[in-house]
């Protein structure tokens, strides 16, 4: 009796766990079953909402009458990420037609909304799109949002206001790119690739004026991507002895202007590998006859980067045949010479059958 009034509790508290167990599993199943219908729901939803828009576009990229569908609520935040894949494809005319029609639906005001919100996939939606409907309106608050330490977020607002007014936010990037190590380099130049180059060269060319050596090779590295016309009178104060390695190496690849040359021999006697390798890649762009000896002396240098900056420079001098290079190579005594000269040779003749 004792045993079975004491075992009562113990079962109770088993038999109501595990029911509680059991519901919790009942009430956990269905919120998954609910929240699967949701997303299925919404992608439904969403799929229906981009076959009916789809021709929109396609009918004002090709200015076609159009009689655009009427929007509901939050449709909006569905269509405004399509309407951006389509504008992110073309370009002309086609691309001002789609951003007038954007324009036409009041696109702009639902991308101001979620500007303002805290959700980052919403801010760089919204900020992608008032940068590709060139809305002024934001500029303010894109410019803030230049500062952000996030750099997709900060990058993709300057790209923002570069494509609602070139001229004004230039100034404002190279300032900027001038501080942001963040920011790749590539990104940047892609960004700059979309702005014309008559547009482009007066401020990059008044920023290199301004630079501070310490800021100089970020914004020289764009050199390589952009034309810019007459780089000389910039680089040319920059390639100085007294001038920081980093700045020396940065200045050396943006030359490709024979004005160079003096310069470039000069520093192929650096005290810094990185600016002797860039001087013999630079020797083998602009180099003439009279370079020859410079760099198969440059074979035998203590780092290997130079021998193979000097090698690779060798191997594209146009007056240098590879008959004459492999008959350089058997008559090298230096063995990282021959060695390293073997090697760009291998290279040149993989490249060449590729």
């Amino acid at each position: 009796m004792d045993l079975g009034t004491h075992s009562d509790p113990l079962l109770n508290f088993a038999l109501y766990s595990g029911l509680a167990v059991f519901l919790l599993t009942v009430v956990l199943l269905l919120m998954i079953a609910i929240l699967r219908y949701t997303i299925d729901r919404r992608k439904r939803m969403e799929q229906a909402l981009a076959e009916r828009w789809q021709p929109v576009f396609i009918h004002a990229v090709e200015g076609m009458p159009i009689e655009a569908p009427r929007i509901m609520g939050r449709d909006r935040q569905t269509i405004l990420p399509l309407w951006i894949h389509f504008s992110e494809s073309i370009r002309g005319e086609a691309r001002l037609r789609l951003r007038q029609l954007a324009l036409d639906l009041k696109l702009e005001r639902t991308a101001l909304k979620l500007l303002a919100r805290k959700n980052i996939r919403s801010r760089l939606l919204a900020i992608v799109a008032l940068g590709r409907l060139g809305v002024m309106d934001a500029w303010e608050q894109l410019t803030r949002l230049v500062a952000d330490p996030n750099p997709m977020v900060s990058l993709l607002a300057m790209r923002s206001l570069l494509q609602i007014d070139a001229g004004l936010a230039l100034p404002l990037m190279l300032d900027e790119l001038s501080r942001r190590d963040d920011w790749p380099l590539k990104k940047v130049a892609d960004t700059l690739g979309e702005i014309p180059a008559e547009v482009l060269a007066a401020p990059l060319l008044q920023a290199l004026h301004a630079v501070s050596p310490d800021n100089a090779p970020r914004l020289l590295s764009l050199l390589e991507t952009t034309n810019l016309g007459d780089t000389w009178p910039v680089l040319a104060p920059l390639l100085g002895e007294n001038h920081p390695p980093e700045v020396l190496a940065a200045a050396l690849k943006a030359c490709r202007d024979p004005r160079a040359l003096a310069a470039a021999r000069s520093l192929t006697t650096h005290e810094q590998w990185i600016v002797r390798a860039q001087a013999a890649a630079t020797l083998g762009r602009l180099g003439i006859e009279e370079d020859r000896l410079r760099l198969l002396s440059m074979l035998s240098d203590s780092e290997w980067w130079v021998r193979y900056r000097a090698g690779m420079a060798l191997t594209s001098l146009p007056f240098i045949t590879r008959q004459e290079l492999e008959e350089l190579q058997k008559g090298l005594t230096d063995r990282f010479a021959a060695d390293i000269l073997a090697q760009v040779l291998a290279e040149s003749a993989l490249q060449a059958t590729a």
